[in-house]
């Protein structure tokens, strides 16, 4: 009998996920699957789990893993794990989902949207009789005919490729291995990156984070982005905060849009402002909370693959998704 720990609070739908998993990859044999209520018993399902639905697991805890073989991200981002420890040290296997990308892709674009249509201001404006458009002589940008140029093709980066075109808009890449890649008239390797964001007239950012990407968007890079707008998906680590601040606020930047970012709550509910730097003071940004990924759909994708991944190891097939401490992703 292999025994599954969920330490992560799951959608009611969880059991129905597992049982068609289970029937998918034929497995007869009974899992055990342990819920995660407290700490205490995040300590005892850590100790005897064979594999884990999990958020990052502190070393002190893999300490204890007596019989953990993997662990399953039911999201895409692993950047909070140790990878060495885990991957290298522990010989654990860690796997992530990317069930979101769709619903960070369609995130990204409306961003970029309401950035080109003034939405938030004029919304924000009207509110207080001030009228923009046609009786402030203030045009709108239209969308087809310009340049997007998306840094980082992984699901989320090809998605939204992919509703550029459907608005006639020309796409540029940036992947750090180029290859040609569905609804994308050019890719750039990571190290012409300057040349790739030159032309564009939105630059969006969706890489995963790594000891190569963070910061990566650095003072001199931005500057090459001059008049442009600026949408980040990825995480906020990857974009020098300081830089970016003073690039909104001397009018380096045409605007910007951000869903991840650098300060976060301790925990839910809580006040918290998102960044070190007064970024909600400026007028030519658009905050979003880290919304992108958790919609309705992207929310039970990411379960059904997590599920369906683990169920793929206990059936001795090839895990999906695995991690490589290498590469950080």
């Amino acid at each position: 009998m292999k025994t599954l720990g969920v330490l992560l609070p799951h959608p009611p739908y969880f059991e129905d996920l597992l049982e068609k998993a289970k029937k998918e990859f034929g497995i007869k044999e009974e899992i055990k699957v342990l819920f995660a209520k407290d700490a205490e018993d995040r300590v005892n399902i850590i100790k005897s789990a064979d594999a884990l639905i999990s958020g990052p697991v502190a070393e002190k805890e893999l300490l204890n893993a007596e019989n953990l073989k993997m662990i399953q991200v039911p999201y895409a981002g692993v950047d909070e794990f140790d990878l060495n420890l885990v991957i290298k040290e522990r010989g654990i296997i860690l796997a992530n989902v990317h069930g979101n990308a769709l619903s960070v892709a369609e995130h990204a674009f409306g961003l970029m949207l309401a950035l080109a249509k003034g939405i938030v201001r004029n919304d924000k404006d009207l509110r207080n009789g001030y009228w923009h458009g046609w009786m402030s002589r203030e045009p709108n940008l239209e969308m087809e005919g310009k340049t997007v140029c998306i840094i980082g093709l992984g699901s989320i980066g090809r998605a939204v490729a992919r509703f550029a075109k459907a608005f006639g808009m020309k796409v540029i890449g940036v992947k750090k291995n180029p290859e040609e890649i569905e609804n994308v008239d050019s890719v750039f390797p990571s190290d012409k990156i300057e040349d790739a964001v030159k032309d564009a007239d939105f630059v969006v950012v969706a890489v995963p984070t790594t000891s190569e990407t963070k910061g990566f968007i650095n003072k001199s890079l931005l500057e090459k982005m001059r008049g442009k707008f600026l949408i980040n998906v990825a995480r906020g680590s990857v974009i020098d905060e300081e830089a970016l601040f003073i690039a909104l606020k001397d009018g380096i930047l045409k605007g910007v849009a951000i869903d991840t970012w650098w300060i976060y709550p301790e925990a839910p509910y809580r006040f918290s402002y998102p960044a070190h730097y007064p970024f909600w003071l400026l007028d030519n940004i658009i905050l979003s909370s880290h919304t992108a990924g958790y919609s309705d759909g992207s929310i039970r994708k990411n379960w059904a693959e997590a599920v369906r991944n683990v169920m793929r190891f206990f059936a001795g097939k090839q895990v999906l998704n695995l991690i490589s401490a290498e590469k950080g992703y």
